[in-house]
């Protein structure tokens, strides 16, 4: 990896699993992390703390600086935009949410509230990194953004929400769709006894084929496209029946009750050290949502920018149609140009029967931070 010096990235959600797995990776490559959450100051040095001793104990001879920024609350835009200006950060990632779908699993209906989909929460999902986006356009920093909540869905919302709110646009996410590649080309390097450096992956999938094989209550039907390269070889038709291997290299790569959070920071971390990058070197991984786009996709970042690194015989608008067919499992029918979010009937039934949410058939932007608070009141009220 290169040595980064004194490049910056402010992380929300910085004490949170994922927020501390993603500053660990990223003090170690020499970059200076900018920690912001909700935590006390005490608490959130602590944390930060034990990773940059972690770091020396292991005799890492470049560790980049951190500065730290408790009791902030992310949805006061006004606090954002002092730190974006002050801290002048080249990359902000956002892993801060008001509430969790871990926060969702302790209530003992969650298996009827499952099927809803985790896209039922979208509109929580996505309320943290819009007013960080509208933060973002009226600070005077230049800074990427990545946003790593259910980014195959929110992203898209921002997306589209840009078009008539002045915000920054998410570059693109992490995890989900690099989890799987991770988990299929460890899975076929054991099963196949081969060196998984010989491996290439061009995987385009969702957040939803992620979960199928660990959750209650999703369809296993959702279109997906993979390609396997051995050695520059395609050997895809002979690896038998490609969503069983999936499915497989999910629950066998990931014990029950995983968290991903060191995984998905490892691969955040990926991400923004790629972006940082300015020697012209091509990145390959799998990221979600790049440049806006539903689900999840190969990559190259180069200089900052991202596209697409998918096979000749592969056609974006399919592989983009397919991902938005997808969302449906998810709990969304539909995202609008505009940002609103139309979700599936089922998904509507099951919030109001299960938790007791009102949740409207079409969202409309006006509404989303209405509706987002809500959401959280009752679902917070419910597991209290």
């Amino acid at each position: 990896m290169m040595t980064q010096g004194n490049k910056k990235v402010l992380i929300f959600g910085a004490g949170g699993r994922v927020g501390l797995s993603l500053l660990e990776s990223l003090i170690r490559e020499n970059i200076d992390v900018i920690a912001v959450d909700f935590l006390p100051q005490k608490q959130l040095d602590a944390r930060v703390s034990r990773i940059t001793i972690d770091s020396k104990i292991l005799d890492i001879k470049t560790i980049g600086n951190t500065t730290n920024y408790g009791n902030v609350n992310v949805l006061d835009q006004a606090i954002l935009v002092d730190i974006l200006n002050k801290e002048q950060p080249d990359v902000v990632v956002n892993y801060a949410i008001p509430f969790t779908w871990d926060a969702a699993k302790t209530l003992p209906n969650y298996n009827k509230i499952s099927a809803a989909g985790l896209g039922a929460f979208s509109a929580v999902q996505v309320l943290a990194p819009k007013i960080i986006a509208e933060a973002l356009a009226k600070s005077n920093s230049k800074a990427s953004f990545v946003v790593g909540n259910l980014p195959d869905i929110t992203i898209p919302i921002i997306h589209g929400l840009s078009t008539h709110i002045d915000m920054v646009k998410p570059v693109a996410g992490a995890g989900n769709v690099g989890l799987i590649e991770a988990a299929i080309k460890h899975r076929l390097a054991k099963e196949l006894d081969i060196d998984i450096s010989d491996l290439i992956l061009y995987l385009v999938c969702h957040h939803v084929h992620l979960v199928v094989p660990r959750e209650p209550g999703y369809a296993n039907d959702g279109p997906f496209m993979l390609k396997v390269l051995h050695k520059g070889k395609d050997i895809s038709h002979k690896l038998g029946d490609l969503r069983e291997l999936m499915n497989r290299s999910i629950s066998q790569g990931y014990e029950p009750g995983a968290g991903f959070s060191s995984t998905t920071g490892i691969l955040a971390s990926r991400v923004v050290v790629a972006l940082l990058d300015d020697s012209n070197t091509e990145h390959r991984m799998h990221c979600p949502a790049p440049n806006g786009l539903d689900g999840g996709y190969p990559v190259i970042i180069q200089n900052g920018e991202i596209r697409l690194d998918i096979p000749e015989e592969w056609v974006q608008a399919d592989l983009v149609r397919q991902m938005r067919q997808v969302h449906s499992r998810d709990g969304v029918e539909a995202i609008r140009k505009d940002g609103t979010i139309i979700f599936t009937q089922q998904c509507v039934n099951i919030m109001k029967e299960e938790i007791g949410i009102t949740l409207p058939v079409v969202l409309t932007p006006d509404k989303l931070e209405e509706v987002a608070k809500e959401q959280i009141r009752v679902a917070q009220l419910a597991i209290s």
